[in-house]
């Protein structure tokens, strides 16, 4: 068996993946390929996708200036790193730049509500330059953690002292909201250098954001522009040349669906450490020890926007359906009132018979990324569907489902769920504690879904969330934090001469 680059691709020639499926390579899949260029297989997708070369050129160029900007933050005092921060406080708070990064947004926001594209974390307003500003002055109060000791283990004449040090270059991708640049930049704390990608509809914002605040404030500081680099490029290939390059350390994608699978598969198979989640949705479920005044709140506080945490599917108790329902629909129209909305209800097939003839024929105008329309406002979905994450826009729209038990709730979410967030809205301590241990997730609680953020935590910038789609995280949580990006040093200190084994 001899092994040889790929240089063409022929009709009728097959492709091996993941061990026993076989592609066989069609004209015009051929007809797309050339020297250079490299073939990745996705699970799911119909069939492979290319890496064009010249997007894999650009990222080799890119890695080496990323490699010279990683190298060149281990040369400088901490107090120039603060002063960055300090820098982006001050350009972010000026009128004048955040006029000129709003004009060009309100442009990517047009294109993309012209393309029927949903908009609702794009848009780049007063809310999103506070958040921003508050992520700077988070990440400012953080202590540059570089070679800071981790553990020391003394020895008759000797010392091991155990230190955190950088991981190298982080490749990051993200949907599109504006905010999300800045918590990359906290990858500095922690010595690392960061090349990032943003979705096409918002790429003009992100280079804005980066000539008008990021840029100049490294100027400003001293810290080389090739610390933090944006790929100004539209082609989704050039975030999957940048999840293939051998010299990213970690590869980061928030967001969801299709495109964040294809990004973690395509790093997995480069042998790249990833962290992502693929696909959103929170999940409550009820018992008969629920409080209806707590699960309104519940239910409101987790409907205020669409984002990865929203509430997303709710599992009542069939012995609960009667007292429950009355309230569930009470929080979801608050809600949407909230929103200036109405909302809507897919209920799993089964649990239809509980909802009564006036629901069952009842319209609702719903808004849609393409636009406003009517539809049914409670409709019917199949079991295996409760996974599926509603992305809505200004109408909450969540999964409904009448379970015989909280175990059986429990044995959907692990079926069916993105296995990222449930909540058990219970006053029983011992069905709190059954409930913890037998879902499979990483943010478990007794409220609201929302919660789960990194800087609402633990007050840290938040890089990414993790679910366990993917199976279960080694040695951490599912919140990522770029001073967390780091790798371990061991440093020995040989106190005795004549040392010997």
């Amino acid at each position: 068996m001899t092994k040889q680059v790929l240089e063409t691709l022929t009709p009728g020639m097959q492709l091996v993946s993941n061990g026993n499926s076989v592609y066989t390579v069609t004209e015009s899949f051929a007809n797309q390929f050339k020297s250079g260029d490299k073939v990745y297989c996705i699970d799911g997708e119909s069939e492979p996708i290319i890496i064009p070369k010249e997007d894999i050129d650009a990222l080799d160029k890119m890695m080496r200036n990323a490699q010279n900007g990683f190298e060149s933050l281990a040369t400088l005092d901490a107090s120039v790193i603060d002063a960055f921060y300090g820098y982006v406080l001050a350009y972010l708070s000026d009128d004048n730049r955040w006029q000129t990064i709003q004009s060009i947004n309100n442009h990517d926001v047009e294109n993309a509500q012209k393309k029927g594209r949903s908009t609702t974390r794009l848009v780049a307003d007063d809310r999103c330059r506070k958040n921003m500003i508050e992520c700077v002055r988070s990440i400012q109060q953080q202590a540059v953690s570089i070679n800071d000791v981790v553990q020391q283990r003394r020895h008759d004449g000797w010392v091991a002292t155990v230190q955190a040090s950088p991981l190298g270059i982080v490749g990051f991708v993200f949907e599109g909201r504006p905010n999300v640049i800045v918590d990359a930049t906290g990858l500095l704390k922690s010595g690392n250098a960061v090349v990032f990608r943003v979705g096409s509809d918002a790429l003009q914002t992100a280079v804005a954001i980066m000539n008008t605040v990021i840029y100049p404030a490294l100027d400003a500081a001293g810290i080389s522009r090739h610390a933090i680099q944006l790929i100004d490029s539209s082609q989704r290939s050039a975030g999957w040349a940048l999840f293939s390059h051998s010299d990213i350390g970690l590869a980061v994608a928030r967001g969801s669906g299709k495109a964040v699978r294809m990004l973690s598969s395509i790093a997995r198979q480069s042998g790249i450490p990833v962290s992502v989640h693929g696909t959103g949705g929170a999940w409550m479920v009820t018992s008969a020890f629920t409080d209806g005044r707590r699960l309104h709140d519940a239910i409101v506080c987790s409907l205020d926007r669409k984002v990865c945490n929203t509430l997303n599917t709710l599992c009542v108790l069939e012995s609960e359906m009667s007292r429950q329902l009355p309230i569930i629909q009470a929080a979801l129209a608050e809600a949407g009132d909230h929103l200036g909305a109405s909302f809507k209800v897919h209920v799993e097939s089964s649990t239809r018979r509980f909802l009564s003839p006036e629901m069952r024929e009842s319209y609702v105008t719903v808004h849609r990324a393409a636009g406003v329309c009517d539809e049914y406002q409670y409709d019917t979905i199949d079991r295996s569907e409760l996974g599926r994450e509603w992305e809505w826009e200004k109408t909450p729209e969540i999964s409904l489902i009448a379970v015989a038990s909280i175990d059986e709730a429990v044995a959907l979410f692990n079926r069916y769920s993105p296995q990222f967030i449930a909540s058990l809205i219970s006053d029983s301590a011992s069905e709190q504690s059954s409930f913890f241990k037998a879902v499979n997730a990483p943010f478990v609680g007794n409220g609201m879904t929302r919660w789960v953020d990194g800087h609402y935590i633990f007050h840290t910038p938040e890089l990414g969330l993790s679910n366990w789609e993917n199976g279960r995280l080694l040695a951490r949580s599912g919140v990522l934090s770029g001073d967390t990006v780091v790798t371990q040093r061991i440093y020995m200190e040989q106190a005795l001469s004549r040392l010997k084994r």
